[in-house]
Order: structure tokens, then C-alpha cells, then sequence
């Protein structure tokens, strides 16, 4: 009798063991995403590292990998007040021009990383507030976000919110081609330098 419930027993776990594979490779399977799209398991690609380049506020950068002309002109603190979220807004104003070949993607929200007196601002720095208040600032301009056809240029403000107005030195980071590269141009500007358009 013990013999007999032993070999059931033992049945019973190969038989489980054999629903879950039995050691044999299982066949992939295709998912097919809303809209008839098959989703692949294929890991994202990771970029090798960028070269990092330097550039000064209100000088030309030319950019050759794209053609694209960039000039840092101002940074801006846009208001003294601070928001719900303890931010003060700031914007920075870019002209860029396109005389490259193919169409350059700018977007304020994916192409920047600020830092702070060598520390970074790892949360989201773009706010409604620091938008509306660039807006208000700079009603000629447009956000510095488009595709940019060769033979385009734009000029546009990029709005961000800091927790203070008390520090030495901004380091902004620009990624003129993130989708594609990890180069950066990396600019510095002091306190000195920001004017005040509130």
C-alpha cells in the first residue's frame, strides 16, 4: 500500500514537472500589442558613452554630427516667488539652426539635465509653473521643442524650477542627439550671470 501511494506521489510530481517544461526549451511566444503590433522581448539598446563637449553662454556651437548651429543665449530666473512645490522658475533661452541634412528632434524635456554647485537634480525639474512663467517671460519665443527641418531655425525658452536662488554655479547639459548618441554639450553659468524677467 505504501509502495502504491509512493509511485502516485512520484507520478504526480513528474507529471507537474513536465506541465512546467520537463527540461525541454519552451517555444517563444509573440505578443500582439493594441493595434496588431508585435511586441518585441528584445532588450533596449544601450548607446556607448558620448563625448562630451564645452561651450560658452552666447557663443556659437556647431554641432557637425547633426549640422546643427547652437547658441546658448541668456538664463533667466522668471520669478522670485516660489510655487506649491517650494521651486523658484527659470528658464534659458537657445536659438538653434539646422544646417545639417537631415531633421534634428529638440525636446526641452528629453535634451537637459541641470546641476546645481556640482549637484545634480535627479527629479523632474520641468513644472507647469516655470512653463507658464517662461511663457510670460518670453512671449515672442516659443518652448524649445520641434522637429527642425534642414534650412530651419528656432528660438525658444526651456522653463525649469530650482529649490533655490542661492548658488555660485549652474552646469547645464544639452543632449543634441539623445535619441542616437549620448554626446553632450555641457555649459557653466555663474549667479552673476542670470538676469532678472519677472
Amino acid at each position: 500500500m505504501n509502495r502504491k501511494i509512493t509511485a502516485l506521489m512520484a507520478a504526480a510530481l513528474l507529471s507537474v514537472s513536465c506541465l512546467t517544461g520537463c527540461g525541454e526549451s519552451k517555444p517563444k511566444t509573440k505578443v500582439i500589442e493594441a493595434g496588431g503590433k508585435i511586441s518585441s522581448s528584445e532588450p533596449e539598446v544601450t548607446l556607448p558613452a558620448g563625448v562630451e563637449y564645452t561651450a560658452n553662454k552666447g557663443e556659437e556651437y556647431n554641432y557637425e554630427n547633426l549640422g546643427l548651429k547652437i547658441n546658448f543665449k541668456e538664463l533667466a530666473l522668471t520669478s522670485d516667488e516660489t510655487d506649491s512645490k517650494g521651486k523658484y522658475s527659470y528658464a534659458m533661452v537657445f536659438t538653434a539652426s539646422n544646417n545639417g541634412s537631415g531633421t534634428a528632434d529638440i525636446r526641452m524635456l528629453d535634451d537637459f539635465s541641470v546641476a546645481v554647485d556640482g549637484v545634480k537634480y535627479e527629479d523632474t525639474i520641468f513644472t507647469a509653473l516655470s512653463a507658464a512663467n517662461g511663457l510670460m517671460a518670453y512671449p515672442d519665443f516659443e518652448r524649445y521643442d520641434t522637429m527642425l527641418e534642414p534650412g530651419q531655425t528656432i528660438t525658444g525658452f526651456v522653463p525649469f524650477g530650482l529649490d533655490t536662488m542661492d548658488w555660485n554655479e549652474l552646469e547645464i547639459t544639452y543632449y543634441p542627439d539623445r535619441s542616437r548618441t549620448n554626446d553632450t554639450i555641457v555649459y557653466k553659468v555663474a549667479r552673476s550671470e542670470v538676469i532678472e524677467k519677472f
